[in-house]
């Protein structure tokens, strides 16, 4: 292990390129696609469709993903999965409708950049133990943020400028997507990456490797206490960004320029929580965590009741803020409480558990929200709430069930 540290690197470019190009790539296209099929069908509620549809992909995958990553080379999976993902879209691009795009290549598409994801996301956090050294790790995590939220802020940017011009439609947006993932492969292709040896424990079958991270993660406190923190605060975020364009079309009043806009300020402010942790790791804390969402459900709550366009932007902006701190701050927690050997099925498992659920938000809100209208932050702030105080308490009660056990 100390011989392996002596290795690694305190910074990895090519790994921090990939995160800002990936990112940038699928900002600009969800951009497009969000956009345009509000504005032709008037609701979310294809939308909301495609994104369950996503999430039933990202269960499925996520039941193997994290043996894959802990049996395999992990920067291999990462070069397959962005190459997969690269292919699909510039491909498919030359069969979507523009005009009237087809559902079923939506829905093939959705597949195919959802099993990209499934893997290239937690193989990005699982590789990086081994690509920088444990000392830097903290404060890598918050670049890579940084170089995150840089991606999210120009990619709702350059698509809303993208919209401005008459010739560009939803293929160009996909092109872009697909340009851009082939040169995250290339990006992926100059890491650094250091793998320890495997044991016999690699040839395991997958289900008892599963299993295997299930008990691992259970018998952690720190790790328990993540997991549920995932799962509930992906199920607001994800409630919120799809709630996002209708509400500001049709609650607010506002044009593309208003929803680019929101996003951009939005990744930006994640940018400004990534290089402050990156000064300040030491807050790279569970119980800071609690404290962000506190504050954040609450201004989802005060905001209902104040119908200018200018007041939810400044929401965005504050869950744009929180999101990244949290991505930062568990990601931290995680890699710093995992075993290398479990690593994987940490962050496999993760994301399982979080998928599972998402598909509820994001179906019933693709429906709900033209009911609720601007109604729809007051729910979503109170189950904030409500979720942060339930954890806390569960959290307690588990730690002082594992101590009794142990």
């Amino acid at each position: 292990m100390a011989e392996n540290q002596s290795k690694l690197a305190n910074f990895s470019f090519p790994l921090l390129a990939s995160n800002f190009a990936s990112v940038f790539g699928d900002g600009v296209y969800r951009f497009g696609l969000n956009w345009f099929l509000v504005a032709s069908y008037g609701n979310a509620q294809i939308l909301g469709l495609l994104t369950g549809f996503g999430f039933v992909v990202y269960v499925l995958n996520d039941i193997f993903v994290g043996s894959i990553l802990d049996r395999f080379n992990r920067k291999i999976v990462l070069l397959c999965a962005d190459s997969l993902g690269a292919i699909g879209a510039l491909s498919l691009s030359f069969f979507i409708d523009p005009a009237k795009p087809q559902i079923w290549i939506l829905f093939v598409l959705t597949f195919i950049l959802n099993v990209d994801v499934s893997y290239s996301y937690p193989a990005t956090r699982a590789i990086l133990p081994n690509v920088i050294n444990k000392h830097s790790l903290a404060s890598f995590n918050a670049w890579a943020s940084a170089a995150f939220s840089t991606g999210q802020a120009l990619g709702p940017l350059v698509g809303g400028l993208l919209l401005h011009l008459e010739w560009i439609d939803l293929r160009t947006f996909l092109q872009i997507l697909g340009l851009m993932l082939l040169t995250t492969v290339l990006f992926n292709l100059a890491i650094k990456y250091f793998p320890e040896a495997k044991d016999d424990s690699g040839s395991e079958p997958f289900l008892k490797s599963l299993i295997d991270g299930f008990r691992y993660v259970q018998k952690s406190p720190k790790l328990f206490e993540s997991m549920l923190l995932t799962i509930w605060t992906n199920f607001f975020f994800e409630g919120f960004i799809l709630a996002m364009p209708y509400l500001i079309q049709h609650s607010y009043h506002g044009t593309a320029t208003s929803y680019s806009t929101a996003l951009t300020l939005a990744a930006v402010a994640g940018v400004l929580v990534s290089v402050l942790l990156a000064r300040f790791p030491t807050f790279n804390t569970l119980e800071s965590m609690y404290r962000d969402f506190y504050i954040l459900g609450a201004a989802f709550i005060i905001t209902t009741f104040f119908r200018q366009l200018w007041i939810f932007i400044i929401l965005v902006i504050l869950y744009g803020f929180a999101r990244s701190a949290f991505v930062i701050k568990i990601n931290t927690v995680r890699q710093q409480a995992s075993s290398p050997a479990y690593l994987g099925r940490v962050f496999g498992i993760s994301f399982f558990a979080t998928d599972l659920f998402a598909p509820l938000i994001t179906i019933s809100l693709g429906y709900g929200v033209s009911i609720m209208g601007a109604w729809t932050l007051f729910v979503l702030g109170a189950l904030l709430l409500l979720g942060m105080m339930a954890i806390k308490v569960l959290s307690k009660r588990h730690e002082r069930k594992i101590t009794r056990i142990s």
